[in-house]
């Protein structure tokens, strides 16, 4: 079940250290300062002012990517449930903010601890952004960042000052991260399809990946975030393929099955040098693995059940999978070479589609359960307590679970009203938020880095 605090109302130790810069964005200011090297914050969460961007021109467009700018960070931030945010009626009472020279005394005077200030400006159709975070009882700047790109997207500015921000705590953010789905959207009468489509993690900007009219399913990405292993029926027989995103490339049968054999459900190991995936080339549905190009092909499983779905420890020593070994499906654990075989859950009649937190720190698996008679539900079961919490209920059926890279929230399709969306909630199932991610039923999201 649910812990019954959120995040936020419980102690929290966060230790903030100055960032040092990362890609796409520049340390802002050439006057050297003393680095804030840590700051501790204690007993309650950091109280965030995030004023409204300010625009260094008065033309509309300027003025538009500071709106968006400023809404897209605040959502950010507030998606990580780490920070309490100053109310919006205090912020609209503090005087007119200076960006150059901010009056920490305003600041204080509405309890915020941490003070965000962005600016924004639009030359040839470049955008530039500006943002620093100060700690407001010293006035000490404890980042300071430049962005620069296009002007067509603001929002992806504000996703990349959100996980910088985030760099100031012990946590990675995910602004940046995207979510890999299987959509029927495409479909027509005369012919049905899916296709795998990838989109923002906060559901904006839907892209579609695969274009070939067939039936592709169970996308998994690879740990650098540049490929798409998936299952595809455009050669008939279900078999595993690579997008190669940025490539525009395909690779074929990933897997080099032959004659009828299939496989299903492949999935990269963290290091990205292997992929597990289900096979009936031997007779049965079995676990095998291989090196990511699909040579040294290796079957760990060898029983007469099928074995299927398999997902990977963070370190890459384990690999769990679903099997119907006891009669029904359920989840077993095993040494990456097949070995030392046991079992995972004993809640529920039918267990399945795992996915491993990639966070060691909480040692858990998510999948898709039946719990009780009727549909299916996301829950998570504690590795070391072998404690089970459920993270839905009431919301229809919920399927395929997939963890954000940091281990914080969870992605999943859940069925309401005859509909299948992608839906995304924190990892105590305390905060739920179903994703517009566009037409169709969006289905077996994995979340990538």
């Amino acid at each position: 079940m649910p812990s019954s605090a959120p995040p936020t109302a419980r102690a929290l130790l966060a230790l903030l250290v100055l960032a040092v810069a990362v890609a796409g964005g520049s340390p802002l200011g050439s006057a050297p300062q003393e680095p804030v090297e840590q700051i501790v914050i204690g007993g309650v969460t950091p109280r965030f002012a995030v004023p409204e961007c300010v625009p260094r021109t008065p033309d509309e467009r300027t003025q538009q990517a500071c709106r968006t700018i400023t809404q897209v960070l605040r959502n950010d931030l507030r998606f990580e449930r780490l920070f309490q945010f100053v109310p919006d009626s205090l912020l609209a009472a503090v005087p007119p903010l200076d960006p150059d020279n901010p009056v920490f005394e305003d600041w204080q005077g509405i309890g915020a601890r941490i003070l965000v200030i962005t600016r924004a400006s639009i030359a040839n159709d470049e955008l530039t952004v500006e943002a620093r975070v100060y700690f407001v009882d010293s006035g000490q700047t404890m980042l300071a960042r430049r962005y620069s790109g296009p002007a067509h997207n603001p929002r992806i500015f504000a996703h990349q000052a959100s996980d910088d921000i985030m760099t100031l705590t012990q946590y990675k953010g995910v602004a940046r991260t995207r979510i890999a789905f299987t959509s029927d959207r495409d479909s027509t009468a005369e012919k049905q399809s899916k296709e795998l489509y990838i989109v923002d993690y906060d559901g904006f900007n839907p892209r579609r990946v695969t274009v070939n009219g067939s039936v592709n399913i169970l996308p998994a990405w690879s740990p650098d975030g540049q490929s798409l292993a998936y299952v595809s029926y455009r050669r008939v027989t279900p078999l595993v393929f690579l997008a190669r995103i940025f490539e525009g490339k395909s690779v074929p049968n990933v897997t080099a099955e032959r004659g009828n054999s299939q496989a299903f459900a492949p999935a990269f190991s963290p290091d990205g040098q292997k992929i597990a995936y289900a096979s009936n080339r031997s007779g049965n549905m079995d676990i095998w693995v291989a090196n990511a190009d699909g040579s040294g092909t290796q079957q760990l499983t060898t029983t007469r059940a099928a074995d299927t779905a398999p997902c990977w420890s963070p370190t890459g020593q384990e690999i769990a999978f679903t099997s119907s070994r006891t009669g029904t499906p359920q989840l077993y654990i095993m040494s990456n070479d097949g070995l030392n075989v046991r079992r995972l859950t004993r809640v529920g009649n039918y267990n399945d589609a795992c996915a491993w937190s990639p966070a060691r720190q909480f040692s858990e698996v998510a999948y898709t359960s039946r719990l009780q008679s009727g549909g299916f539900d996301i829950a998570v079961i504690d590795l070391a307590t072998r404690q089970v919490r459920q993270i839905t209920r009431g919301r229809g059926s919920c399927e395929y679970p997939t963890w954000a890279p940091n281990g914080r929230h969870l992605a999943f399709s859940c069925e309401q009203r005859e509909t299948w969306a992608i839906t995304i909630a924190d990892r105590e199932g305390l905060s739920l938020k179903r994703l517009a991610t566009g037409p169709g039923n969006n289905v077996q999201p994995d979340w990538g880095p």
